[in-house]
């Protein structure tokens, strides 16, 4: 999915109040920015998948917590 695409389906997301949803799309931006060595972007976007996570009880709080904590983002 390109930037555009990911911005708009994360309006989407957001507007329906799909949680679900927002975990898994901030998780795929998170993870792309990291992968293109933007580490601050990606952990900002993981934060936020993270947050959601939480908020869902979603069994990938735990993997986005470990990343997190791999870059210094939490202890």
């Amino acid at each position: 999915m390109n930037d555009a695409a990911l911005d708009a389906a994360l309006l989407v997301a957001h507007e329906a109040n799909d949680y679900a949803q927002l975990v898994s799309l901030y998780r795929q931006a998170g993870l792309s920015c990291i992968d293109a060595n933007d580490v601050d972007a990606g952990c900002f976007y993981l934060t936020h998948a993270y947050i959601f996570a939480l908020e869902v009880g979603s069994d990938q709080a735990k993997e986005l917590h470990k990343i997190l904590v791999a870059y210094g983002r939490e202890e």
